[in-house]
């Protein structure tokens, strides 16, 4: 979770009284006239909607199983859409008693029961397939099913209803194996005559259900509650804890559970009782009740919980369990002071909430890992972290905004833009174009690399920074000299630019086996780093005081070795060794290093790496590559092969996991070791090869992998700004898109 959260986006949907879900980089959530929406998890921006018959009051979170969503209304009406398109693949109306507690949807069924209008009377709970075939549904005559979403355990379904009953339902054939009411003290011996209405989605951990319950403003309980997974039975094992007015499902760690407590508008509290015995280990009072489910992290020293308080100008919590006491860590104010009954979901470092004035926020630290403190695309890979996401809009169509004249760009190199500038490697020169033109505005010459390096320049204020025989700095209005820095060993650069941070510009020499970190305002040397006889070949990372690069080398026991190294003094934090070769650049997000190696052989891989200690998160095998990943959206985009060699593929992969979630197939020959795409919108931007020159232009859908557009020209390394796509092939610039300055 955040430590210290911002507003990164807000949408104004209508009305969001529930939680929103999460799914490969998506976010869903049904808003109060039954609007579903599809938003993208980094930006915020409309996927897609689909329009259901509801009324004004949506608490039923739909559910996805990949490749469907399933949402339920007010209005008595079940559909399924297509999670990419929103295209509405079938829809029953199945009650006039409304649908109000959470779709679940697990091996091939959806489980939802009908609400608590209408009072007491024959009411159902269903099973349906994925095509919306009913299965089979349970009727009794029960108040109904408020916030009781089905929990599936092993063969059985467990849910509760609003007048105190669990059930355990064969979930085959919808027999009822099993019903405990939490009142009948013949049955467990910690049962409650004011045990009321359970109003919570119940939880499973290792042979207990937990759930809470209310009576009335002050009374109610928290449950655990014995249950044998292979006859689908209840036992009177468990116990229940005194803690007040409850309707949040439990969410259990480590011997610890926690839950909210309160009603609308009333104080309320977060307990943590113990596991073991139901005791209060601690609560933390708050002003409002918590009506929401917790939501916890646990990636961190200690456990932290978020939630939200049912209240008018209502606030999100994140409280950490300090052992003894909760400990505030933030608060969330909506701006709309709007009253939130729904939960958190929390997805890529970011937390995720509606209010009932209709506003969804996306909660995530100041820290950045989209590079979105910077304009344009002044550097490799946009900025110092090398994310290679970038906030602006996408062209939809491969309609060119302009064309070079062939200015000799570099294959493989990719464009910075910049102040309305573009500034493009072309190896015996760099060559500054107009960024809404392509006119060409001044060129300095250079001595050509002897390797036909692809390095890329980079700007910051006023000046470009440019690394080929020596690194130099250029005043970006004129190309005129500022300084120039020679390393000691007299050697050129290969494929690894600078990269500028916090005062300070890191560049190589290559098989110089050095790094080297200048003033940016003078060229003077602050320190240098020897990677031994591996060859620096890599554009440095930084995420704070943290440096990022690799080295390798030929026919050793290692392919390399991925570094980190502080970037005031040049002091090593840790080294990893790799089997092949780490020849290209990292990117950092999240805490997270990803970076690929090149095996001149065989397969490649991605790592995930933690920037802490260096511990490898997982690694994954691809074509070989030097492409640098673009990790944006809870996914991790890379593309690969080598023509002549190996296949050449694009791929998308879970950030977290390593799962892969789509790859281009290897006839549609999509990517190039030499090419680090680019992602903005819903799309990633890629090149296709003739052997070493670069050919295509082609824009994929992020979710799929589909092809949204192609041009026949262009691709190597792209880079977005201002709603362009800007790209080099056949000594050409391409730029795709906008048409002037945005104002």
């Amino acid at each position: 979770m955040p430590t210290d959260p911002r507003v990164v986006w807000s949408a104004d949907l209508q009305r969001v009284d529930m939680q929103p879900i999460i799914s490969s980089g998506t976010v869903y959530v049904l808003a109060g006239n039954g609007t579903l929406w599809a938003l993208d998890e980094v930006t915020g921006d409309t996927i897609w909607k689909s329009q259901m018959d509801g009324r004004v009051f949506q608490t039923s979170t739909p559910a996805c199983d990949g490749d469907r969503i399933f949402a339920a209304t007010d209005s008595g009406d079940l559909a399924a859409f297509d999670a990419k398109t929103g295209r509405m693949i079938w829809t029953h109306h199945l009650t006039d008693k409304r649908f109000e507690c959470p779709v679940t949807c697990a091996d091939g069924r959806i489980y939802l029961g009908e609400g608590i209008g209408y009072g007491k009377r024959l009411k159902r709970y269903f099973s349906f397939d994925p095509e919306g075939n009913e299965c089979w549904n349970v009727t009794r005559e029960t108040s109904g099913y408020l916030w009781d979403g089905a929990c599936v355990i092993g063969n059985f379904v467990v849910y509760g209803d609003n007048d105190g009953m669990l059930l355990s339902v064969n979930r085959t054939d919808g027999g009822v194996v099993d019903v405990l009411d939490l009142r009948d003290g013949s049955r467990i011996g910690f049962a409650k005559d004011d045990a009321g209405r359970i109003r919570a989605s119940v939880s499973y951990e290792e042979g207990y259900v937990y759930t809470s319950s209310e009576f009335s403003m002050d009374i109610g309980y928290a449950w655990k509650i014995g249950f044998d997974e292979a006859t689908g039975l209840f036992e009177d094992d468990g116990w229940s804890t005194a803690v007040g007015f409850s309707t949040s499902t439990p969410a259990i760690y480590n011997g610890r559970v926690y839950l909210g407590v309160g009603e609308h508008g009333q104080p309320g509290e977060l307990v943590c009782l113990d596991d073991s015995c139901g005791e209060v280990i601690w609560s933390y009072l708050l002003d409002g009740g918590i009506k929401s489910s917790p939501a916890l992290s646990v990636g961190g020293e200690q456990v932290r919980i978020c939630f939200v308080t049912a209240r008018v100008n209502t606030s999100a919590y994140c409280i950490e369990d300090a052992g003894t006491e909760g400990r505030l860590v933030w608060t969330f104010n909506p701006p709309d002071r709007g009253y939130t009954v729904g939960s958190v979901a929390v997805s890529g470092g970011s937390v995720y909430l509606g209010t009932e004035n209709g506003i969804l926020y996306r909660l995530s630290d100041e820290v950045k890992d989209v590079d979105d403190e910077v304009d344009g695309w002044p550097q490799f890979h946009r900025g110092p972290l090398h994310t290679g996401f970038s906030a602006s809009v996408a062209p939809l169509t491969n309609e060119t905004a302009w064309i070079s004249e062939d200015i000799g760009a570099q294959e493989g190199a990719s464009a910075s833009i910049a102040g309305g500038k573009v500034f493009v490697n072309c190896n015996r020169q760099l060559v500054c174009l107009d960024e809404f033109s392509g006119e060409v505005l001044w060129n300095v010459s250079c001595e050509p690399n002897p390797y036909g390096s692809w390095s890329t320049p980079a700007y910051h204020d006023d000046k470009v920074f440019f690394s080929n025989c020596g690194t130099f700095c250029l005043d970006a209005a004129d190309g005129s000299e500022i300084w120039s820095f020679v390393p000691p060993t007299d050697l050129a650069v290969v494929n690894g630019g600078p990269v500028v941070a916090e005062g300070r510009v890191i560049v190589s020499d290559w098989d110089g086996h050095h790094y080297y970190c200048l003033d940016e305002e003078t060229g003077d040397e602050f320190w240098n780093f020897s990677v031994g006889g591996g060859y620096a070949q890599s554009t440095p990372a930084v995420s704070g005081e943290r440096v990022v690069f690799g080295s390798w080398e030929w026919n050793s026991a290692i392919g390399g070795r991925i570094y980190c190294v502080n970037l005031d003094d040049g002091r090593e934090f840790w080294n990893i060794s790799t089997d092949n070769h780490p020849c290209g650049s990292a990117a950092i997000s999240g805490g997270v290093v990803y970076m690929t190696t090149y095996n001149f052989y065989g397969d490649g891989d991605i790592y995930a790496i933690s920037i802490e200690d260096g511990s490898v998160i997982w690694n994954e095998t691809i074509q070989r590559t030097d492409s640098t990943p673009v990790p944006a959206g809870g996914k991790v985009y890379l593309c690969s092969g080598c023509d002549g060699f190996s296949d050449l593929q694009t791929y998308c992969f879970d950030a977290g996991s390593g799962d892969l979630v789509w790859k281009t197939e290897e006839a549609e020959k999509i990517g190039d070791w030499r090419c680090s795409l680019a992602r903005a919108g819903d799309m990633v931007f890629v090149g296709k090869v003739d052997f070493e020159t670069f050919v295509g232009t082609c824009a994929l859908n992020a979710t799929t992998g589909e092809q949204v557009w192609y041009y026949p020209a262009g691709g190597s390394s792209p880079a977005v700004a201002d709603g362009m796509v800007f790209t080099a092939g056949g000594g050409r610039v391409y730029a795709f898109g906008g048409t002037g300055p945005a104002e």
